[in-house]
């Protein structure tokens, strides 16, 4: 989730278009790691000094590693710890956005600093400290300090993104939320969490969205919308909200329940409260999250 947060940060930020990072994302996969991205992030060095080592690399025929000792730039120990580095996957779309010459040495260097700073996110954040510091990052993002259930939301929203990851995929950037009174529906599913914690909640796209996203949920190829894509996507939610009740009895002992999931197509939310609308922007399209509290009236 990491890498998901950082490419939103590139995105507010202006240092990239929304074009260019979802063609990062779509082959970051395939990117081969440089080390010289891998000691910025570590602050080894800088990105001047990973372009003399560059320069001179079209000079030689020796490793960057090997350059960077000679010149004194790095360490033998430095160089080992930076080719066994396991969290890299917030890297790994920089290095892409570089590899396309939409950000240059210089620029991933100032804003992997200046994210790492306003998040203030450590190195050990990214093994022993994840998940704590990542419901503090998603609390932050999203706001949901003002709400008397903030803790819970960002629960809720935390599980989402895991959800999306281990079933989905992770090629998305989450975007700042909205918060509406009306909201017009293309395709959406939604189901009501109900007991000590009430919330009302629905996944909605447009059509090539919701068939792409079922697809990859269901492992399935499918082409058209029918009942096996909305029964997919529908039973993604409850899924989700399955889990987030378990979790809740577990760790809060809140006894929750979930209502029957529904499915409906071009309505309009109307007389919410508490109400977030959390877009996804996945590299086939937007899902949208929506997270009320009280249950709306549909029409």
């Amino acid at each position: 989730m990491f890498t998901q947060f950082f490419g939103s940060y590139l995105l507010n930020k202006e240092y990239i278009t929304t074009n260019q990072l979802v063609e990062a994302l779509e082959i970051q996969k395939n990117v081969k790691l440089k080390l010289g991205v891998l000691a910025i992030n570590a602050g080894y060095m800088n990105a001047y000094q990973v372009d003399k080592v560059h320069k001179m690399q079209s000079k030689i025929d020796k490793r960057f590693g090997t350059i960077a000792m000679e010149m004194g730039y790095l360490t033998e120990e430095q160089v080992s710890e930076l080719l066994k580095s396991q969290n890299i996957g917030y890297i790994l779309l920089g290095q892409a956005l570089v590899d396309k010459g939409y950000m240059t040495n210089n620029q991933f260097e100032s804003a992997i600093e200046e994210y790492k700073k306003e998040r203030k996110i450590k190195e050990m954040d990214f093994t022993l400290l994840q998940n704590e510091k990542m419901l503090e990052i998603i609390e932050n993002f999203y706001e949901f300090e003002s709400f008397e259930d903030a803790a819970l939301y960002t629960e809720y929203v935390s599980l989402m993104f895991k959800n999306m990851v281990r079933f989905v995929g992770d090629d998305f950037i989450p975007l700042k939320s909205i918060i509406f009174e009306e909201f017009e529906c293309r395709n959406f599913t939604y189901q009501t969490i109900e007991g000590e914690f009430n919330v009302y909640t629905a996944l909605e796209c447009d059509d090539n969205t919701l068939i792409e996203f079922a697809s990859r949920f269901s492992q399935e190829e499918y082409k058209d919308i029918d009942e096996y894509v909305t029964a997919s996507v529908s039973e993604f939610m409850n899924l989700n909200n399955g889990i987030f009740c378990v979790n809740m009895s577990n760790t809060d002992r809140m006894e929750l329940e979930l209502t029957p999931q529904f499915i409906d197509k071009n309505k309009k939310l109307t007389k919410v409260r508490n109400a977030f609308c959390i877009p996804i922007k996945f590299t086939f399209g937007t899902v949208n999250f929506l997270i009320i509290g009280n249950m709306p009236t549909v029409i």
